[in-house]
């Protein structure tokens, strides 16, 4: 969501979403009655009213009374098609609300000028830009070294169904249809029906999948997103960059000057999803090897239909071209490949038409995997796109500069971003797996008998010598768990060989906490031969990783052998966790320690001359780094950017931003905007590091705010708390991931994975990841310093305005039901005040911090979020009954798996209500 002060919609177009939902929320009115019955919907009706007038006069304890008697009133069936109801109700809803931020930036797009751009578009970054003074080399070379990476991963966050996705598509779809103005009577009854049908085969469609999803599954569930908008979606931010340039900068040449040499993709794909290992023990390296395929499959067909396109369009006659230089080279070599290759009958006297017949068979060569011959090559990853850059030059010769505009540049901007592989693919495994595999593999080569034994120093020294050490590798045959990290090194030089260096990712090493946990990798790499063609990622993940992560760096810079490497290989990659870290030490804490090691990290580089890029490990929710990410962005410290950012794509917040062409062009303008914006003012000095006071105040708050949060986390009694409380165990049951809840061993919190961790907050409506700790942390800085801070730090701006938003989804009146589910009493009030005490005490710092109501300056995110809880509330009162029933039964009862599937259906209502899980 958009901040309000740059969107402050008419409300005409309010009107038109209201029209939206009432349309959609009565044809499932309709649909209850047919298919159920009135019985139904008066009782939804009923509950409904009910759960609205508690939101209104929350002390009305006859009202709750009456709803609580109704709910335990209700049979299994009854209570369950309750929550269907209110689920499948928001599923509408939120399909509404997509077409109207649709609605929104187009109607933002009609009103902008080339002097008043949409905000956070390309338009506005670049006019800022010029207006600065900055000359127009300098912008295009600036551009031209953008590196802007999105990482899908299969973090499990996404509970809806990718049935009831593709139904929901649907919907949409018919309904942008209903609303365009030349349709006849006949057709908006045609379109009326055909979502009516589709609101009631969603009724009776399973809410969840039978089974747990595969790796494969999720590799396929991504697949779809490329499909549906990707593909499209970063080719039209590209010339997104180039018309701006050519708009601001029109009298320095630049539109000449891009059609002679185009901008480099300035966003990239990479993906986790087939590669990521790290507790997911069905991530194999044949599973890795078929997702290069799949994705291949996916970039192929959609670079196959492009050529299609390109014959279509591309039909001049050679008898009407002006006989250029270049017009005569191609044909030459249309001869060349007649004659190596075979001729074709067809598209006699066409150039265009005959050049493209060859590109085409090579690309169906690659896609039924037959070997590729000499002069159709498209070993490379940018080789298709260069045979399409000749032919736009060889257009634009002959004068047909719009054909080449048109037709060829989104084919060659499309080629250039996703080659023939789609993604590159990074592995990611535990540093302890690694420690395991490098020693087993010293002893097998005879090196060393006890690497574990061996203290950090004599590791990395150990490591470099076999590193890089000149010598032949020998090793006897290795353990099955050794062969299998380095069948995946393997099958990274296959993809290499087969699609090119772009092609293989970084390896990530979940909890880095020393030099020899990167070094191991490289040592993996070594026992395949591999050490040149592999960039190792340390992923610093909790608060005292974090804190020593510039140290890990430094101390790893300062070995010349690693050094050497990293210049090779042409940057530095760090990632930071977000989920963890805050898991750890709470929502303050996390935040100020993740600025604090990027800083450090960047200095680390400034200061050996190394290029470096973050990789940034944000999650959907606001407890795991999300939010809005334009604005997450552009609050980083200064110099961390350097124009180079990663960042992690997962769950929910894929179907969010791409389920939607205009969606996901949407939020990757406002990614690169801002990554263009905050790189261009480090490059110009305009944004300062925080002044020592700033930190003071901020070291003093996160210190306090950690101690709150630990306490609340060491009491004795809370992993019984939180496990009555939330419904973390029945969301450990539920099959949206291939991996499990937890890492191995018994019930903790340590073992226990961030995404359950903030999906069960959520479900129970305190939203406690997103939060708790801040108010005792802001307690100790003075008002008027806190006002300062707010008004002057972007860092510390965003830091509130996020948990803002966190706070407001909250609802501790509904909470307090859920406290109801802890059948220690003292327990129950003794942590239930903590949490409800925190909470005000948050509320009240903020409001003194920013000097106005929580979210007064998000008023489209504040109106939904009034308009959503009285529809949430009720699957909230439902999933505590249906809780109460499950956890009263004794394992064996045989009424059990109905209930649990019951309780699951809640867990997809309340994500799809607050439109957030992990």
């Amino acid at each position: 969501m958009e901040r309000s002060d740059s969107n402050k919609q008419p409300e005409a177009l309010f009107s038109q979403l209201a029209e939206d939902v009432d349309f959609l929320g009565s044809t499932l009115g309709s649909v209850l009655r047919e298919l159920e019955g009135g019985a139904l919907f008066d009782l939804v009706e009923r509950v409904r009213k009910l759960t609205k007038h508690l939101r209104d006069t929350p002390k009305d304890e006859q009202s709750k009374g009456e709803l609580i008697e109704l709910l335990v009133g209700l049979g299994l069936s009854e209570l369950e098609n309750l929550v269907r109801a209110f689920t499948v109700y928001f599923q509408l809803i939120n399909v509404a609300e997509e077409i109207h931020r649709v609605r929104v930036n187009r109607d933002r797009e009609r009103h902008a000028t080339v002097e008043r751009p949409k905000p956070e578009s390309i338009a506005a970054a670049v006019k800022r830009l010029r207006d600065e003074k900055w000359s127009y080399a300098k912008v295009r070379d600036f551009m031209r070294n953008l590196d802007i990476q999105l990482t899908l991963t299969a973090h499990p966050t996404e509970v809806k169904r990718y049935t009831v996705r593709l139904k929901l598509e649907r919907i949409a779809g018919a309904l942008r249809h209903l609303r365009e103005w030349d349709l006849t009577p006949q057709d908006r009854e045609v379109l009326r029906n055909e979502i009516h049908a589709e609101v009631a085969t969603l009724w009776r469609t399973r809410e969840l999948a039978a089974k747990k999803p595969t790796v494969l599954d999720e590799v396929k569930s991504a697949l779809y997103y490329y499909r549906r908008s990707l593909l499209d979606a970063v080719p039209r931010l590209q010339q997104d960059f180039e018309r701006a340039l050519v708009t601001y900068y029109a009298e320095y040449g630049a539109a000449a000057d891009l059609a002679a040499d185009p901008l480099p993709p300035v966003v990239q794909l990479r993906s986790w999803i087939g590669g990521d290992r790290d507790g997911n023990p069905f991530v194999t390296p044949e599973i890795t090897a078929e997702t290069y395929r799949l994705q291949s499959e996916v970039a192929l067909n959609r670079q196959i239909a492009d050529v299609d396109l390109l014959v279509q369009r591309l039909s001049q006659w050679e008898h009407r071209l002006p006989q250029t230089e270049g017009l005569q080279a191609l044909q030459s070599e249309v001869e060349e490949l007649s004659e190596s290759h075979g001729g074709s009958n067809r598209f006699s006297e066409e150039p265009y038409r005959q050049r493209l017949f060859y590109i085409h068979q090579a690309l169906t060569q690659r896609l039924s995997r037959q070997a590729d011959r000499a002069g159709t090559s498209l070993s490379g990853t940018s080789c298709h796109a260069d045979e399409l850059g000749s032919l736009e030059a060889v257009l634009r010769a002959c004068g047909d500069n719009r054909a080449a505009s048109a037709f060829v540049r989104p084919a060659r901007h499309r080629a250039s971003a996703f080659g023939p592989y789609l993604a590159a693919l990074d592995l990611r495994e535990h540093s302890a797996r690694h420690e395991v595999a490098v020693g087993d593999l010293l002893l097998r080569a005879g090196i060393h008998e006890k690497y574990d034994d061996l203290a950090e120093d004599d590791r990395i020294t150990l490591l470099v010598d076999w590193i890089w050490s000149e010598r032949p590798l020998s090793f006897k045959k290795v353990a099955a768990e050794t062969d299998h990290a380095l069948e995946f090194l393997r099958v990274f030089a296959k993809v290499q060989s087969r699609f090119g260096r772009d092609a293989i990712g970084g390896y990530v090493v979940s909890m880095t906490e020393g030099v020899s946990d990167i070094l191991e990798v490289l040592a993996l790499a070594r026992g395949v031969d591999q050490v040149d063609e592999i960039d190792a990622t340390p992923l610093f993940e909790t608060v005292a990783d974090l804190e020593n992560a510039p140290d890990i760096l430094r101390r790893l810079l300062d070995i010349p052998e690693y050094r050497a490497h990293i210049e090779r290989r042409g940057l530095q990659e760090v990632m930071i966790g977000y989920s963890d870290s805050n898991k750890d030490a709470g929502f303050l804490t996390a935040t100020w320690a993740l600025y604090q090691a990027q800083e450090g990290i960047a200095e680390v580089c400034r200061e050996a001359g190394i290029a470096l890029r973050i990789f940034h490990g944000r999650g959907t929710s606001i407890g795991r780094g999300g939010g809005p990410a334009g604005r997450a962005i552009l609050a980083q410290p200064p110099g961390s950017l350097g124009g180079r950012m990663r960042i992690t794509e997962q769950g929910e917040a894929l179907d969010d931003r791409y389920s939607d062409p205009d969606l996901a062009h949407r939020h990757l303008e406002q990614v690169a905007s801002a990554v263009l914006l905050s790189s261009a003012q480090d490059e110009s000095g305009t944004r300062n590091a925080p002044s020592k006071r700033y930190r003071e105040a901020l070291d003093r708050a996160a210190t306090a705010a950690c101690q709150k949060y630990r306490e609340l986390l060491e009491d004795d009694g809370f992993l019984d708390f939180y496990h009555s409380v939330t419904p973390i165990d029945e969301i450990s049951r539920l099959d949206i991931g291939s991996r499990p809840a937890r890492r191995q061993g018994e019930r903790s919190l340590s073992n226990l994975r961030a995404i359950p961790w903030v999906f069960s907050w959520t479900q129970c409506r305190a939203n406690l990841p997103g939060w708790f700790g801040l108010g005792s942390g802001l307690d100790e800085i003075d008002d008027g310093t806190l006002c300062e801070l707010y008004s002057e730090w972007p860092f510390f701006r965003t830091l509130l305005d996020f948990a803002q938003m966190s706070l407001a989804k909250a609802d501790l009146g509904v909470f307090e039901s859920y406290l109801e589910l802890v059948p220690d009493l003292v327990l129950r009030e003794r942590l239930g005040g903590l949490i409800a005490r925190e909470y005000g005490r948050t509320i009240d710092a903020i409001e003194r911090a920013t000097g106005s109501d929580l979210l007064a300056e998000e008023s489209t995110l504040a109106r939904s979020i009034r308009l959503r809880n009285p529809y949430v509330d009720p699957i909230s009162y439902c999933q505590v009954e249906l809780l109460k029933r499950l956890r009263s039964l004794p394992k064996e009862a045989p009424e059990r798996a109905a209930l649990d599937y019951a309780v699951k259906v809640s867990l997809v209502g309340i994500s799809a209500g607050m439109r957030n899980t992990g």
